[in-house]
C-alpha cells in the first residue's frame, strides 16, 4: 500500500485523537478560578479567552454604584462590576445566542466577592441583574453564567430571601442544613487552614490525605471545592487536579489554559 492511501487511512484518526486531546484539554480549563480577576491587564477577558470556568470579582457598594476593588480606599470611578464584567458578559451572550462560547455549551460562573455589607450591596447587585435571566439565570437559559456570591454573605438561613439565581459560596467546616446547600454551589476554606506546601515537589503525604478527605466529602454532598491562597505553579496545579480541586486558584489564566493543553 502506497504511503499516500496510508495516511488518507490514518487521517480520520488523527483527526479524532486531537479533537478528543481538545476537548479534555478545555475540560480542565473550565477548573481554572481567575483570582482578583479584576488585576489582570484585561479583566474579564484574559480569563474567558482561555475559558477558565470561574473569575472573581470583589465589589464595594459606593452611593448605589457597584465598584470593583479589593480595598475601600482603591474604588475609581467608572471601574464598576457593570464596566468591568456585566456589560461584556451580557454583549458575549447576545452575540452567542445565550451562549459563553459560540463553539459550544461550556459556560462559567462569576465569583462576587463582597466587600461592603450584604445589605445593601447584595440588593443593589440582584436589581442589576434581574432584567437579565437569560444570561444570569440557569433555570431559565442552562448555558446562563452562574452567580456565586462570597465574601459579605447573609446568614445561611437567609439564603432564601433571594431570587434563586442567586448561589452561594460556603465554608469547608461549616455545617448547612438541607435547604441551605440547595443555594450553596461550592465550599471554599483557605489552603494555609491545611498545608504550608510552597508548591515545589510533591505535596507532603500527611497533607493530602486530608485535602484529599476534604475533597471526597464535599462531593459526596454534591458541592464544587476551592482552596484560596494556594500555591499557583504548574507542579501544584497538576497534584491538585489530582486531588479531584474543581476549581483552582491562579493569576496566570494564560499560563493556566497552557498547561491544560500539554496534559
Amino acid at each position: 500500500m502506497k504511503i499516500r492511501n496510508i495516511f488518507i487511512l490514518l487521517l480520520p484518526g488523527i483527526i479524532m485523537m486531537q479533537g478528543s486531546h481538545w476537548l479534555h484539554a478545555q475540560s480542565l480549563t473550565l477548573r481554572g478560578h481567575s483570582h482578583n480577576d479584576y488585576e489582570r491587564e484585561r479583566p474579564f477577558f484574559s480569563a474567558w479567552e482561555n475559558r477558565l470556568g470561574s473569575i472573581e470579582a470583589d465589589i464595594w457598594a459606593v452611593d448605589s454604584v457597584l465598584y470593583v476593588a479589593h480595598d475601600r480606599e482603591e474604588v475609581t470611578p467608572g471601574i464598576t462590576l457593570w464596566s468591568l464584567y456585566l456589560n461584556p458578559v451580557i454583549e458575549l451572550y447576545t452575540a452567542n445566542h445565550g451562549k459563553a462560547w459560540s463553539e459550544d455549551n461550556g459556560s462559567f460562573q462569576l465569583l462576587i466577592d463582597l466587600k461592603s455589607p450584604v445589605v445593601p450591596t447584595l440588593d443593589l447587585l440582584v436589581e442589576v441583574l434581574l432584567p437579565y435571566p437569560q444570561v444570569f439565570d440557569r433555570d431559565i437559559n442552562p448555558g446562563a453564567v452562574e452567580i456565586v456570591i462570597s465574601g459579605s454573605r447573609p446568614a445561611p438561613d437567609d439564603f432564601k430571601k433571594y431570587p434563586e439565581f442567586i448561589r452561594f459560596d460556603g465554608n469547608i467546616g461549616e455545617t448547612y442544613s438541607l435547604q441551605q446547600l440547595e443555594r450553596i454551589s461550592l465550599l471554599s476554606a483557605s489552603f494555609s487552614d491545611f498545608s504550608n506546601w510552597n508548591g515545589e515537589g510533591a505535596l507532603p503525604l500527611a497533607d493530602r490525605r486530608k485535602l484529599q478527605r476534604i475533597v471526597d466529602e464535599t462531593h459526596q454532598l454534591g458541592k464544587k471545592v476551592r482552596f484560596w491562597g494556594a500555591p499557583d505553579t504548574e507542579n501544584a496545579w497538576a497534584q491538585f487536579m489530582d486531588l479531584g480541586i474543581d476549581f483552582i486558584n491562579t493569576d496566570k489564566p494564560a499560563q493556566f489554559a497552557a498547561f491544560c493543553f500539554k496534559k
